[in-house]
């Protein structure tokens, strides 16, 4: 092994990985994401960023390979792929991986759109699934605070390799052809997150992964083909982690342990990961007592460095709902007038109310927190009100964290909030059956197709 490239050493971990190395708690994790991944898909679709990535896949990428999710029209693969990926990310509710950032968003459209091709068992979409997250946590959280620095983004920057990876399982390459794969997908990771300070503005937040999905089986199908990547792809001179990182440290790879897939959380409010603690933490205030609004006279909230920096995350007027989901400022004042944060809450931001307490809303480091982040990632709010009275709430972890975790249950009522009524009742109760029994479905292609809406269901 020391004679290897890093990228020849990920590309033989991928192609020798085989289901049964996969702990438990993974392949739950796996039935977990994909629920989870498809009703973000199925609300995604409903909004009309959705509706115009369908529109673009079936009309500009016409093909009849892959069936795109919620509409049943056919595309290629990678049109598919795109799609299903972008409007699975549009209302920002997918899952989300403390070192690996958001990863369902690339590899659950990779590894669903080609499995539904390939006629992929369940064991063999989960396996494909797991190793994307593998090589997209190992390669992310090698870049990711140089990256942030940056501006650059994770979804279409790891999440490119990721999908790569994921492809190339499914495809069932060889080592040598995974490596190239993972090499040629080096070369077309993208992406910046000036879509942060140009929300309203622009679409890329939601595209980016769509690319990420899109270059990664592009990638795998390309080395399938037998075209080569460098052998240098991450250590080299001009490779990966030099061209987009802090530069090759061979203890880069001591993070591919096999187990990024048991550790991913999942979102159970809309925005930004970094703003759900203090959205938790708000929700625990309001269950002591709701103060009197019109009495509330500061607002603290303290939580880790990643949540309050750069300066978008603290954000007293900002100037469309896009930024408006990333301001602790607005998550806090949200939440005491509201109660939730769903997109639905979150466009309510220039409300009279919420304007008035976003500015007395004062944040803060809390060390504690910040001492275990990125394992801890909580927050403590603290609402004082003119009678001197103080209201507080605290969390150590966001909810869906692995520490805490969704219960089943409640991962069928984001389910169902998210489809609402696009589904009829049976076909909502089958995709909750057949993902609930993931491993032993024969074809995966059979759970694909119960996302695009079939009226004789609602006529039974």
């Amino acid at each position: 092994m020391s004679n290897q490239t890093a990228v020849s050493i990920v590309g033989e971990f991928v192609a020798e990985r085989r289901y049964d190395d996969l702990s438990d708690l993974a392949i739950t994790r796996a039935r977990q994401v994909t629920l989870d991944f498809i009703g973000t898909m199925l609300g995604g679709y409903q909004t009309e960023l959705g509706a115009l990535a369908a529109d673009y896949a079936a009309q500009i990428l016409p093909g009849d390979d892959a069936t795109i999710v919620g509409d049943g029209r056919r595309s290629t693969v990678e049109g598919a792929a795109w799609a299903n990926a972008t409007m699975g990310k549009f209302l920002g509710m997918d899952d989300s991986h403390r070192t690996a950032g958001h990863v369902a968003s690339q590899l659950a459209p990779v590894a669903l759109t080609l499995g539904a091709y390939l006629g992929l068992s369940g064991e063999q979409y989960i396996l494909a699934l797991a190793v994307g997250y593998d090589v997209m946590d190992m390669v992310h959280s090698a870049v990711d605070s140089w990256q942030r620095e940056r501006g650059l983004d994770h979804k279409s920057q790891a999440g490119t390799l990721g999908s790569a990876a994921t492809a190339a399982k499914a495809l069932g390459l060889s080592a040598e052809k995974t490596t190239h794969a993972l090499a040629l997908a080096m070369d077309m990771a993208c992406g910046t997150e000036q879509y942060v300070w140009d929300a309203g503005s622009c679409d890329t937040k939601d595209l980016l992964a769509g690319y990420g999905a899109r270059n990664g089986i592009h990638a795998a199908k390309m080395a399938e083909f037998g075209f080569r990547g460098p052998p240098g792809a991450l250590d080299g001179e001009y490779g990966y982690f030099h061209a987009f990182g802090p530069g090759y440290d061979p203890a880069f790879l001591k993070a591919l342990d096999g187990e990024a897939l048991a550790r991913t959380g999942f979102k159970p409010h809309a925005g930004c990961r970094h703003v759900h603690s203090c959205v938790d933490a708000t929700q625990d205030l309001l269950k002591s007592g709701a103060p009197d609004l019109d009495a509330i006279t500061a607002i603290e909230v303290d939580t880790y460095l990643e949540a309050i920096t750069p300066a978008f995350r603290v954000n007293y007027e900002p100037k469309a709902v896009g930024q408006a989901g990333f301001s602790l400022p607005v998550t806090v004042s949200v939440i005491l007038t509201r109660g939730n944060w769903f997109r639905e809450d979150i466009e309510t931001y220039d409300d009279p109310e919420q304007k008035r307490l976003r500015q007395l809303v004062k944040v803060g480091l809390d060390e504690k927190i910040q001492a275990g982040h990125p394992l801890t990632n909580g927050c403590e709010v603290r609402v004082t009100t003119a009678d001197g009275a103080l209201y507080k709430g605290r969390v150590e972890y966001a909810k869906g964290e692995p520490e805490n975790m969704l219960t089943d249950a409640e991962f069928e009522d984001k389910f169902r909030y998210l489809v609402g009524e696009m589904l009829p009742p049976e076909q909502i109760a089958k995709i909750l059956d057949r993902c609930s029994l993931l491993e032993h479905l024969p074809h995966i292609g059979e759970l694909v197709q119960l996302t695009v809406p079939q009226p004789e269901m609602a006529l039974k």
